[in-house]
């Protein structure tokens, strides 16, 4: 019997039969040569965002841990009250606008630059992510070159609070460089969240911006299959958050 799920996207072929794969938190499978959108599982990228810790977890030996979902929420959050974003998709892309990593980690920018073919397998999964979540054809009217602002800015918080000297004055320089030079620091507070707690913010804030914003296509059943994938998720987590 064909299920909702399988009307969304027809007949993908099995993970296993399209080349190199990763096996997720989920049981599941995630295609590295081929992904498809019916890969995605919401579920899957919440606790590998929560688990994968930014800048390759060479931060301040006092600073424990710091995860891409603190960071993705940090961003989302401060742009919603901001009003930078009114609608859920624009919410939702930039909250999910590292999404990849889930699966491949959070490569350093500079060893990313050096490695072109990562790059175009990183880029491929995103865009498979975003339509799984029906952030695609043109529902997603913020660009990315906004969230990349987005992202350059609170780069500059958390080197602020995660880097130390020398290293922390030579990156803000590269940050503050030629295009990023008006750049300033979003002014928000990067806690060093640990992953469960991390991960529980991150599902609060999507079930926010899903059942609180308005969205520009109410009734798309793509986001609706993530919704109930996210839903599965336990909220409860047991490691306490560090003090800065």
């Amino acid at each position: 019997m064909m299920t909702k799920h399988d009307m969304l996207w027809p007949d993908p072929a099995p993970v296993t039969d399209r080349g190199a794969w990763l096996a997720t938190a989920t049981g599941g499978f995630w295609s590295i040569e081929s992904p498809h959108p019916a890969d995605v599982d919401a579920s899957s990228i919440f606790v590998g965002l929560a688990r994968v810790c930014r800048y390759a977890g060479q931060i301040d030996p006092d600073r424990e841990f710091y995860s891409v979902a603190e960071h993705s929420v940090l961003m989302t959050q401060w742009a919603i009250d901001k009003g930078i974003v009114t609608y859920r998709e624009d919410a939702l892309a930039i909250l999910l606008h590292d999404a990849a990593e889930s699966f491949f980690g959070d490569m350093p920018t500079p060893l990313k630059a050096l490695l072109p073919a990562y790059k175009e397998i990183e880029d491929r999964a995103q865009t498979v992510i975003m339509e799984a979540f029906g952030l695609a054809d043109g529902s997603v009217e913020i660009t990315k070159a906004q969230i990349k602002e987005l992202d350059i800015r609170v780069r500059l918080d958390e080197r602020l609070a995660l880097i130390r000297e020398p290293a922390l004055s030579e990156g803000l320089n590269i940050l503050w460089m030629g295009d990023h030079e008006s750049h300033r620091p979003l002014d928000v507070r990067v806690r060093g969240l640990w992953p469960g707690r991390a991960r529980e913010e991150m599902l609060e804030l999507f079930d926010q911006i899903v059942t609180r914003m308005p969205a520009r296509n109410p009734d798309c059943p793509k986001l609706a299959r993530q919704v109930e994938l996210a839903a599965e998720l336990p909220r409860r987590y047991r490691e306490p958050e560090l003090s800065f």
